[in-house]
C-alpha cells in the first residue's frame, strides 16, 4: 500500500543557503625600483609583509625566519631587473597593503607568462584575499591578450598546491625553478 509507512523516513533540514563569497575591492599597483626607497612607509608595508610570512621563508629557503627591510627590498629590486618582471602592490579599497604579487611576460622555455609570486598577508590568509588577486592577475593578463598562464609551486609547499589547484591550476610538469633549482610542480591554466 502506498500509504503504509513502516520505516521510518529520513528527516532533512533544509540546505543552507549558499555562502556568498567576499568580494574584495582591489587595487594592483605595479612597482618601479624608484618606489623602494629604504626608510619610506612603502618600504616599512613591504617589510612587514614578507615578515608576517615566515612559514613561507622556511619552505622557500629565501629568507630566514625574519628578513630585515633592505633583503626585502634588494630581492624586489632583483626580481624588477629581470626583463618582463612585474611586482604589483596589492591594495584594499582602504589603502592598505594586504599582500603583493608578480608576474612574468614570457617564461624562457615555454613563452606563456607565469606567476612569479602571490603574497597575502600573513594576518589574512584564508579570507579569500588570496583568490580575488589571483582573479585580478587573470584580468590583467586576459586584458594583454594572454590565453593561459603558468606558476609553479614549490614540491615542499602542499598548502600553496591546494591553493593553486583550487583556483583551476593543474599540474603538468616538475622541474626546479630556474632561479635556485627548488623541487617545483609546475601548474597551468587557461585564462
Amino acid at each position: 500500500m502506498r500509504g503504509d509507512r513502516t520505516w521510518p523516513l529520513r528527516q532533512t533540514a533544509p540546505s543552507p543557503p549558499p555562502r556568498r563569497p567576499r568580494i574584495f575591492a582591489l587595487v594592483l599597483t605595479a612597482l618601479a625600483p624608484t618606489d623602494l626607497v629604504p626608510g619610506s612607509p612603502l618600504a616599512a608595508e613591504l617589510h612587514s609583509l614578507y615578515a608576517g610570512n615566515a612559514a613561507y621563508h622556511r619552505l622557500s629557503g629565501e629568507f630566514g625566519p625574519d628578513p630585515t627591510e633592505r633583503e626585502v627590498l634588494d630581492s624586489i629590486t632583483e626580481d624588477l631587473a629581470t626583463p618582463g618582471v612585474e611586482v604589483f602592490a596589492v591594495r584594499d579599497d582602504r589603502g592598505n597593503l594586504v599582500g603583493v604579487t608578480d608576474t612574468l611576460a614570457e617564461h624562457p622555455k615555454d613563452g606563456l607568462p607565469w606567476i612569479g609570486l602571490l603574497m597575502i598577508d600573513g594576518s589574512r590568509q584564508g579570507t579569500g584575499l588570496g583568490t580575488a588577486t589571483v582573479h585580478e592577475v587573470h584580468e590583467l593578463l586576459r586584458s594583454r591578450g594572454h590565453a593561459a598562464v603558468r606558476l609553479a609551486v614549490l614540491e615542499n609547499n602542499p598548502a600553496g598546491y591546494a591553493f593553486w589547484s583550487s583556483v583551476g591550476y593543474t599540474e603538468v610538469d616538475r622541474r626546479p625553478d630556474l632561479r635556485y633549482g627548488r623541487p617545483c610542480i609546475v601548474m597551468h591554466r587557461p585564462l
